[in-house]
């Protein structure tokens, strides 16, 4: 086998073969939040493996038909070991198995996709994902050390940055729309998982003021480097975000001191920065990933795949 292809299949095997360990950690984290959930609501591990679809995705699309059949079942096989493996430790089996059953399913279906697409609905799809797994564990705060507190939801928010970095070579409009579909699954999702309605009306409202203030700082930087206008812009959203939120979220609860809050604002902030320059520079070292759009600093978008109309 090429050297070239040799890192995504073992990157496949592990997205694949790890993701009932991913269920158990996401777990873990929750059980730090002010109502811990007793088990991990079977569409949370649905959702997870979702995540995890988009990056096998990338993985597979790298390898051969021959090679992607091996990374499959191998993956799968190792999958179901992790899944049997946490057993013993309270983790259901069959939410591990959900998770990797969804991932491998999610990540052939976005592969299936023509031309640009399947880049497109990748994005698209960990940045929805994300923002549900955000408001299921955005009352699950981690201690770390003195002054800081880590919001468990700003890890996975910090992920959306990027992500819809990404989705902007495909202009204003589709943003929009995947703004809207995040709204509309994160009420399903409080449907279905007893999402505190409270978390999804302020997400709501700090992702649509947040998300348009990039969107717009992104647009208007289109003549700068790529890099230039994910730190920019993103500079400028992620207070916006967690500020709303935050203070909107929590205010009136008896242990939401102005001290407290502070802390998760401050915490959160630089979480959710840190973690959209390392997404971008992740993606930088990638030049297929790099999203180009017309009239940008650099080469022109590629144009999309005869009879396959962006949205």
């Amino acid at each position: 086998m090429p050297t070239h292809r040799r890192l995504p299949l073992a990157l496949a095997l592990l997205t694949l073969g790890l993701a009932p360990a991913a269920t158990a950690l996401l777990f873990t984290l929750a059980q730090f939040g002010q109502t811990p959930p007793e088990t991990l609501p079977v569409p949370v591990a649905v959702f997870l493996g979702l995540l995890f679809a988009t990056p096998l995705m990338f993985m597979l699309r790298r390898l051969t038909r021959s090679e992607r059949t091996l990374a499959l079942g191998v993956g799968g096989a190792a999958a179901v070991a992790s899944a049997l493996a946490l057993a013993p430790f309270g983790f259901p089996a069959t939410l591990g198995l959900v998770t990797a059953g969804v991932t491998g399913a999610g990540a052939l279906g976005l592969l299936a996709l023509p031309g640009v697409r399947s880049e497109m609905y990748g994005a698209i799809n960990v940045f929805i994902v994300c923002t549900v797994l955000a408001n299921f564990t955005l009352d699950s705060f981690l201690p770390l050390g003195g002054f800081f507190l880590v919001n468990v939801g700003t890890l996975f928010f910090g992920i959306t940055f990027t992500q819809r970095d990404r989705v902007h070579r495909f202009g204003r409009t589709v943003v929009y729309r995947m703004i809207a579909a995040a709204a509309f699954a994160n009420v399903l999702a409080a449907l279905t998982v007893g999402t505190p309605w409270r978390y999804v009306a302020v997400s709501f409202i700090a992702i649509i003021v947040a998300e348009a203030a990039n969107t717009e700082v992104y647009h208007s930087l289109l003549h700068r480097r790529w890099f230039t206008r994910v730190a920019s812009s993103n500079a400028v959203a992620a207070p916006i975000d967690t500020i709303i939120f935050t203070t909107l979220a929590f205010a009136g609860e008896a242990w939401a001191t102005t001290m407290w809050m502070t802390q998760v604002i401050v915490t959160d902030v630089i979480v959710k920065y840190t973690a959209s320059l390392v997404a971008a520079v992740t993606i930088m070292s990638r030049p297929e990933w790099l999203p180009r759009v017309p009239g940008e600093s650099g080469a022109p978008a590629p144009a999309p795949a005869a009879g396959d109309p962006l949205p």
